[in-house]
């Protein structure tokens, strides 16, 4: 390389490399609302496991993820990861309220808003039929997650047929190491 060109590239990236810095500063993602709520949800990040008995997943072992995604604005959780049962919860914050959508096996993604909470519990419902094409159609319209401890939980699912609440025997889970 000669020198010329060497001085060149030099000044080049002295005087860009302001703007790659500010770039970095100005594409920064905000912070975002949360809520003790919200931080119960983060402290499920990990993989958990248990014995189901909801209809799709009767009697088997179960596995459920949780990680953090959208920057940390977001909780994943991936139930029966990697089979054909695999379905999927987002869990954030809308309008300074922990809401929820389901996207279940079931073809449906009802979106459910935090209702109660207390140190040890959030429970999560359906209002209206965001989510689903009418009342009638069968879909999930509440969750209660429970913490023994930080290791273990429980989340028992309200399943709606033709209107009517159905509720399902809880996964009982526990945290892996």
């Amino acid at each position: 390389m000669n020198l010329r060109r060497m001085i060149w590239v030099v000044l080049t990236a002295l005087v860009l490399s302001p703007a790659v810095v500010m770039a970095d500063k100005d594409m920064a993602a905000p912070k975002s609302a949360t809520s003790p709520e919200f931080e119960k949800m983060k402290s499920l990040v990990g993989n958990w496991t248990g014995k189901c008995k909801m209809g799709c997943l009767t009697d088997r072992d179960l596995l459920v993820n949780y990680k953090l995604t959208a920057g940390g604005t977001a909780v994943l959780e991936t139930i029966a990861p990697g089979t054909p049962k695999e379905m999927t919860t987002v869990y954030h914050m809308e309008n300074g309220k922990l809401v929820m959508n389901h996207y279940c096996t079931m073809g449906n993604c009802p979106k459910m808003t935090l209702k109660k909470s207390s140190d040890n519990e959030l429970y999560f419902e359906m209002k209206g039929k965001d989510g689903i094409s009418s009342a009638q159609e069968a879909h999930m319209h509440a969750l209660d997650i429970v913490w023994k401890d930080p290791n273990h939980i429980s989340a028992s699912w309200v399943m709606y047929t033709d209107g009517k609440a159905n509720p399902v025997e809880p996964f009982v889970l526990t945290r892996e190491n």
